[in-house]
């Protein structure tokens, strides 16, 4: 009875599972992200156990029951873990995994290798292809402005072809400050890199992170690491973007008759006649004309546009990248169609031969074609800006005039000058070759470097002119080449090893050999005939022939340890061995140490309580040294023999002769001693990550050119001989979020450094002709040295019981009036000049807020400096500049009078009686601050399923712009905030709208 009962419940539960079962489905599906298929990924029904993960090219099937509300649940390493409902009438579902960032980052490339973020105890900044994508920009430079804390890039000019100037932690010497840029290995530029093609950038600044790369590091390091192939099928990508540029930043002209008015009223304040009569006056108010000669030199709006297309994969344990490029930007200049064209390719392969050997090379080409102008840009822009609106730059039969007392015409020399056509070419490769020979020892050989070459055709037209005087009549051709071959090959060991599921060791050892050797050639001939065969064979005169050629060479051994105990307690230490052949044998080589010490607090049992608020949280400091040797005086440790003519003289006739060059054997390294102090947090659950840091770096034995006494006879060596501290901080946050369906991230930073010379052995230089700098003990580098202005002089009694100019004798109310610094009772510059302030930027930021919702994806970058001085000079910032008839801008208007007390710029004068006015004083000096929107993007993402049935992964068009607004104190002055130069001749900086499509196939 018992067996027959038995067997009626077995019947009852084998029918009961035969009926569950009956009713599952399989369901299959593909994980990917934007790259492409991801093996390895987790697939789970939530809740239960049943579940798979995705194989080689990213597929799954599972077998579920329709009937029941199932959610896939599928997590990736790196990524967004992602919930999806699964429907009773869907067998197929396509899941693209979004990029965690504050997962991804966990593994950084530093010197040599990669470091997980959480165990890093340097200063290192991290930037990826997220932060670059999408720019309508023409180089990676720009694409990086204000994206990492301490790393400062001014963007001087929009000028095609223009490299912008950068900067890590501001200013350690009065030498060389430009930080090391490394390419996959090879020691490069950013100006021909594809920002297509760049994956990764870290920025090292502190000697922990970048001790490994010695001497060439004291600058701070930016590794760049380009893109590899995805595992799976090929992938196909095609980028282009088109975009308009307009120009920005116009200096404010005032109006013909208003010019007239002032050009009057400054004759007249200068004892002279006036030049216009009421009638005149009246004429140009109805009639005008009232032209910007500034204006007139530039298009309304110039294009650009890239087009960039890739093939990238992994399959049978080879990995490839094969990558096409190519932009073109129009200038803004008109003329013959001045511009810029860039070519890149590149190769990118590895391959794993077994499982101890591995290959792989990297290989880039890039061509650049500049066709620009042939004179001067600076002398093209002056006389633009100095110009009165009251004369047209080309008369109603097209000729182009000369006024003002002008000999030429800008547009003349823009349009029919002749054209300069550069064409620059570089080759960067580097192939290495690794070898496992045991369990967690790996050996790697590298043979990296680049090939540079540079030609130059300019070919300068005589220019006709309709009107007598006019110049620019002699023609002339210049041709000049430069070629270059940098070699850097090297070797490393690298070998890591857990004891005891507690003691993390990791050690590198490695040498490195640095060759460049660079050539030049150029000529220039004139009168050729004609205008239209400009070549250096049809030149009838010579004017010169001039050669050169240097090498320089860099030794290296170099070697990092690093402990971890408990995954809490950090410790490393580098250190460098490098001799440099820019010092005589003695004083060649340098050790440049650096120790680092990290502890990870919310790994402790006491942090339990503050997790759920404080999800990580780590205190790190470091200590090194690195040496500097980065002057342009390659072999002043010897004496030279040079060879002249006109060497001295004999019998009243120059003889030809031989005389050594200055040179000191003693000269060295000089070295900069780094420390830095950085916590890290993340707070909610990594939603939330916050670095600050501060650091102090002290640079010793700067090499200086001292002044020597005359008896000597040769000039002055560089000697070790000053020193200069830079302190400073910073802080970056990034925080991601979501509302709903709606994602969101905000991340911001913002830093700051001054520098201070401490020594220069009692010495102090003051440099600058227009602008005037000083080196002072005590103050910063390159610091302002002018007089201080003090109002302005209201009556003769006011004149009479202060201090005035000794270099001048008209000094009348509405004048300038100085601060007597001394109080001897007079104005002098060698006495009363104080300092007042740098062009340095400080409180340098960069914000971003991007958010996506259902394929729509926004973002806005703001970028910005919160404190600059910038002192400008000539007819940019003065009315009637050098006894010109022009400028008058719009702000002249508010000049003193009797009746205008309260004015903004003194009595307007001409001639000998604007010396007082002219004088270099802060007066000049303004404000250069400034916040920009600099870039916006809008995009949207077709639904998978209409890509699909077209055979596409996923497409995306998207609106950006770059540069929109700028707010800063110097938007009424014409000149944009970031410009360096003091005379505001420059390029615009452009404005860009763009429209861009990215599809992946």
């Amino acid at each position: 009875m018992k067996n027959k009962y038995a067997h009626v419940i077995l019947i009852f539960f084998l029918l009961l599972f035969s009926k569950s079962f009956s009713q599952e489905i399989e369901i299959k599906g593909t994980v990917s992200d934007e790259s492409g298929a991801l093996p390895g990924a987790s697939v789970i029904i939530k809740g239960t156990n049943n579940g798979t993960t995705t194989d080689f090219e990213g597929q799954f099937s599972l077998r579920v029951d329709p009937n029941l509300q199932n959610v896939l649940v599928v997590s990736f390493v790196g990524y967004r873990t992602k919930e999806v409902a699964i429907s009773a009438d869907q067998q197929n579902y396509e899941i693209l995994l979004e990029s965690d960032l504050n997962q991804l980052d966990d593994v950084v490339v530093v010197g040599y290798g990669t470091e997980k973020r959480a165990n890093l105890t340097g200063a290192v900044s991290t930037i990826d292809e997220k932060a670059i994508e999408g720019k309508p920009v023409t180089n990676s430079y720009q694409a990086l402005q204000g994206e990492s804390s301490g790393l400062i890039i001014q963007n001087t000019t929009s000028k095609p072809g223009s490299i912008p100037q950068i900067n890590i932690r501001g200013i350690s010497t009065i030498n060389g400050n430009t930080p090391l840029i490394v390419v996959d290995g090879v020691i490069s530029s950013l100006n021909n890199i594809n920002p297509s093609n760049i994956e990764s950038i870290s920025v090292l600044k502190d000697a922990a992170s970048a001790a490994i790369y010695g001497s060439r590091a004291a600058n701070g390091v930016i590794l760049v690491t380009t893109k590899n192939g995805k595992k799976g099928k090929p992938r196909f990508t095609y980028q282009t973007m088109f975009g308009i540029q307009e120009p920005t930043n116009f200096p404010k002209f005032a109006s013909s008759w208003e010019y007239a008015t002032l050009r009057n009223e400054a004759l007249i304040n200068s004892g002279m006649a006036p030049a216009f009569t009421p009638e005149q006056i009246l004429n140009f108010k109805e009639n005008g004309p009232d032209v910007n000669w500034n204006r007139e030199i530039y298009k309304d709006i110039a294009l650009q546009n890239n087009h960039n297309l890739s093939m990238s994969g992994a399959d049978n344990g080879l990995n490839y990248l094969v990558s096409l490029g190519y932009l073109d930007q129009e200038s803004l200049f008109k003329g013959p169609d001045y511009g810029y064209q860039r070519y890149n390719a590149r190769i990118n392969l590895e391959k794993e031969i077994n499982d101890k050997f591995k290959m792989g090379g990297r290989m880039s080409f890039a061509r650049n074609d500049i066709k620009d102008h042939a004179y001067f840009e600076e002398w093209i822009i002056e006389p633009t800006v100095r110009m009165p609106p009251i004369y047209n730059i080309a008369d109603e039969n097209g000729n182009y005039t000369l006024s003002s007392g002008s000999n030429s015409n800008p547009l003349a020399q823009l349009e029919q000058g002749g054209v300069t056509n550069t064409q620059n070419d570089e080759f960067l490769g580097n192939f290495s070759l690794e070898y496992k020979p045991i369990e967690d020892l790996v050996l790697k050989a590298v043979l990296g470097g680049n090939i540079t070459s540079n030609k130059t055709h300019q070919f300068r037209k005589a220019i006709e002119f309709a009107y007598p005087g006019g110049g620019n009549n002699q023609n002339s051709v210049t041709d000049s080449y430069n070629r270059s071959l940098y070699l850097n090959p090297f070797i490393t060991a690298t070998y890591t090893k857990t004891f005891a599921e507690k003691h993390d060791f990791d050690l590198l050892l490695g040498g490195s050999s640095e060759k460049y050797k660079e050539e030049y050639f150029g000529v220039t001939g004139i009168d050729i005939p004609g205008n239209d065969f400009g070549v250096i064979d049809n030149a009838g005169d010579l004017q010169s022939a001039n050669g050169s050629g240097n090498e320089w060479a860099i030794q290296s051994v170099f070697g990092k340890i690093g402990y971890t105990f408990d995954d809490k307690y950090l410790l490393k230490a580098n250190l460098r061995y490098d001799g440099s052949s820019r010092f005589a044998e003695a004083k060649r080589w340098g050790v440049f140490p650096s120790v680092s010490a990290g502890w990870i607090l919310s790994e402790e049992n006491f942090f339990t309580p503050l997790e759920d608020v404080v999800s990580f949280a780590k205190i790190r400091a470091s200590w090194g040294q690195l040496g500097n040797q980065d002057i342009s005086d390659l072999y002043g440790y010897q004496s030279l023999v040079g060879t002249g003519r006109n060497v001295y003289s004999f019998g009243g006739v120059g003889v030809s002769g031989a005389y050594y060059s200055v040179s000191n054997q003693n000269r060295t390294w000089e070295t900069s001693t780094m420390k830095n102090l950085g916590i890290d947090l993340s707070f909610f659950k990594r939603k939330l990550d916050v670095t600050f840091e501060v650091f102090d770096n002290l640079t010793e034995d700067i090499l200086l050119q001292l002044p020597v006494p005359a008896t000597y006879g040769l000039g002055q060596p560089f000697q070790n001989a000053g020193s200069v501290r830079n302190r400073g901080w910073e802080l970056s946050m990034n925080y991601q979020f979501e509302t709903g369906a709606v994602n969101h991230s905000f991340n911001f930073n913002i830093s700051d450094n001054r520098n201070e010379i401490e020594d220069l052995r009692g010495r102090e230089f003051i440099n600058g002709f227009d602008v005037n700098t000083i080196l002072r003990e005590g103050y910063a580098i390159n610091s302002y040295y002018a007089l201080k202005a003090d109002g302005f002089f209201n009556s003769e009694d006011e004149i009479n019981n202060s201090a005035t100019p000794i270099f001048s004798s008209n000094v009348k109310p509405g004048d300038i009036k100085y601060l007597d610094r001394n109080g001897d009772g007079e104005i002098d510059y060698e006495n009363d000049r104080f300092i007042l302030g740098n062009a340095f930027p400080r409180y340098t930021f960069g914000a971003t807020y991007a958010m996506d919702w259902n394929g729509f994806d926004f973002s806005v970058f703001i970028q910005g400096v919160g404190k600059r001085q910038q002192w400008l000079r000539g007819e940019i910032v003065e009315a009637f500049h050098n006894n010109n008839e022009g400028p008058v801008f719009e702000r002249h208007l508010d000049r003193w009078t009797p009746e205008n007390l309260d004015a903004s710029y003194p009595r307007l004068t001409v001639g000998a009686e604007s010396v007082n006015n002219a004088a270099k004083s802060d007066f000049y000096i303004y404000d250069a601050q400034y916040l920009r929107i600099k870039n916006l993007q809008i995009g949207y993402t077709l639904p998978d399923a209409a890509v699909h049935n077209i055979g596409l992964e996923s497409t995306r068009l998207y609106l950006t712009g770059l540069n929109l607004l700028t707010f800063s104190p110097l938007n009424d002055l014409g000149v944009d905030p970031e410009s360096v130069g003091s005379s505001g001749r420059v390029y615009p900086v452009t404005r860009v709208f763009s429209i861009g499509l990215n599809i992946n196939f």
